[in-house]
């Protein structure tokens, strides 16, 4: 059992191009993703970076029509945790900024505002011709914005102006594992927003109702596509038998 232990303390996730990924997120990042067993930043890596380097680009963007809908097309660009620390920056829209500062103006309140108006980490953006997709990915509770605001709203006020500056249409998606308590909230938040009303209520700060295509998808399924590709991805010398393990460990395959 003490073996076991000493195991368990000392395993390393299978992370693809490690020294990539240490330059990406920095050291103390890359030191969770190395070692928590239900890293999400693992998962986005090993899947979203060894499909950006996809040769087939139309591969790529039929594909990912999964997450962006049917107007993605080719050349598609993946880009992981942009918004904050990494380019494209993705700011608040300025009409939920000064709502905010209505409320608590009214309410009284005299609170640092600044989490609210400070830029946004995507975990992962697609860009193409058409569409401009911002998804967010899960793999345990319901994920909240800034103040505890809701997260697919948070995507979609700031994801609307800078499609629009784009000139492109907005898809919001997130991914989240199937059969869990998270996945049966998020599936039915969505679905409640994609009720054009309902969205408009939600955002009633904006000047006009905003157009969004919404998209969900399990990480089940999306391993399926991924792991179907896998003898088609450059994906030699990467622990990829021990990744499809790690994936089974944490009941996403």
């Amino acid at each position: 059992m003490i073996r076991s232990l000493v195991r368990s303390r000392t395993r390393t996730n299978p992370v693809f191009w490690a020294d990539e990924l240490r330059l990406a997120v920095g050291a103390e990042r890359f030191e969770r993703a190395l070692h928590e067993p239900d890293s999400v930043d693992l998962l986005a890596w090993n899947v979203f970076e060894s499909l950006e380097r996809h040769s087939d680009r139309d591969w790529l963007a039929h594909r990912l029509q999964l997450l962006g809908g049917s107007g993605v097309r080719a050349p598609a660009r993946l880009a992981l945790w942009t918004g904050r620390d990494r380019e494209p920056v993705l700011q608040p829209s300025r009409a939920y900024v000064e709502h905010v500062r209505e409320r608590a103006r009214l309410a009284g309140a005299d609170g640092d505002l600044k989490a609210f108006a400070a830029p946004l980490e995507v975990p992962l953006r697609i860009e193409s011709p058409d569409v401009l997709v911002l998804v967010d990915l899960t793999i345990g509770p319901y994920p909240r914005g800034a103040g505890g605001r809701d997260r697919l709203l948070e995507l979609i006020d700031a994801g609307l102006p800078h499609a629009e500056r784009l000139s492109k249409a907005l898809a919001v998606g997130v991914v989240y594992p199937s059969g869990t308590s998270a996945a049966s909230e998020l599936s039915a938040r969505v679905n409640r927003l994609r009720d054009p009303r309902g969205l408009a209520a939600e955002l009633s700060h904006l000047d006009r109702p905003p157009s969004v295509l919404l998209r969900e998808v399990s990480w089940q399924q999306l391993l399926r596509v991924w792991e179907s590709e896998v003898d088609y991805l450059p994906l030699g010398g990467q622990p990829v038998k021990a990744f499809l393990d790690h994936v089974r460990r944490l009941g996403l395959r």
